[in-house]
């Protein structure tokens, strides 16, 4: 979880020492178009994938421990980016809209090992991966410092690729052999919640930081049995319930236009 927690304290100690560079600011006039580029670090919520069995002999192995009902799957990894938007402003008060992109290696997998009834080994893998995510939301900030610095809260549409899975063993002859197997690949949507700062360099050039939460709901994927497998346990799958929310912390820079 921690491979790239060091992006965003990098990024915003570059914030701050090149905003303290003597290059004359010409604050207060946020208004208008603007773009930047970004980077930063995404983790998953951590919410446990639930799974649950379809039939009398699938929802027995879940009861039993045989198959987990709830797995820790925490993704987390790098996130990039680009972001469009243009604000207005009334005196102080800066409002507006932005689009944002960002490619996103926000992934884990989570193997358990479990036995069921007769004492056979059993091995259940869940993975989660975040492709890309992206976001069309509104902007409403405030600006302080003599207008050059612009606290901001934002919120509105999330949409994002995401890939879930997860692969059941079979005890025997080895369990290098699946039994159950599913996944889903879609497109899914949501919304962004979040709040940052950007700092005016000069008239077109800014810093910026900020935090996002974002929530795509949830992805049910149908764990069915493999037709080729022997269907110890009985029935004809199991249903993996996968959290897709997850938080942002991203840091970059802007360009006014």
């Amino acid at each position: 979880m921690a491979r790239f927690s060091f992006v965003l304290p990098a990024m915003v100690g570059l914030a701050v020492s090149v905003s303290t560079v003597a290059l004359a600011a010409e604050g207060g006039n946020w208004a208008g178009a603007y773009g930047g580029l970004h980077v930063g670090y995404g983790n998953g919520s951590g919410d446990n994938v639930k799974t649950t069995g379809q039939a009398a002999g699938n929802i027995a192995n879940v009861a039993s421990g045989a198959r987990p009902g709830s797995v820790s799957v925490d993704p987390d990894g790098f996130v990039g980016g680009a972001a469009l938007g243009y604000n207005m402003q009334s005196g102080n008060i800066v409002y507006g809209l932005e689009t944002d992109i960002d490619y996103t290696d926000v992934q884990d997998s989570s193997t358990v090992n479990t036995v069921n009834a007769t004492g056979a080994a059993l091995t259940n893998k869940f993975k989660q991966n975040l492709d890309y995510l992206g976001t069309l939301r509104a902007r409403l900030g405030y600006a302080v410092n003599g207008g050059n610095t612009l606290l901001y809260a934002t919120g509105g549409l999330a949409y994002g690729k995401v890939k879930n899975s997860a692969r059941f063993s079979a005890p025997f002859p080895s369990t290098a052999v699946t039994q159950f197997s599913g996944s889903d690949s879609n497109t899914e949507t949501g919304f962004a919640l979040g709040a940052g700062l950007e700092h005016a360099i000069d008239a077109h050039l800014r810093v910026t930081a900020g935090y996002m939460y974002y929530d795509l709901g949830k992805d049910t994927v149908n764990v069915a049995l493999v037709p080729s497998a022997v269907p110890l346990g009985g029935g004809t799958g199991y249903n993996s319930k996968f959290d897709t929310s997850g938080h942002l912390f991203r840091a970059g820079v802007g360009y006014k236009f």
